[in-house]
């Protein structure tokens, strides 16, 4: 099982912290709602509207990524 972050796109941001199989299975359990929401950041926490039009933008495997810091 690998952690992934997926960024999605609404009138606000969101950066939810999945672990998944592969890239897929973490959009696939973001846009199902199937994750922990204490491990979403969001600039819109507290807003009971915008989330209608929410799509996924990037998909980022943090495994390979903790070289890069």
């Amino acid at each position: 099982m690998k952690t992934f972050k997926v960024y999605t796109k609404w009138i606000g941001y969101s950066e939810i912290i999945v672990d998944a199989k592969d890239e897929q299975e973490a959009k696939d359990f973001v846009a199902m709602g199937s994750y922990d929401p204490s491990e979403e950041l969001q600039t819109g926490n507290g807003l009971d509207y915008g989330y209608e039009d929410e799509e996924i933008i990037e998909v980022i495997d943090t495994e390979e990524n903790e070289d890069d810091s």
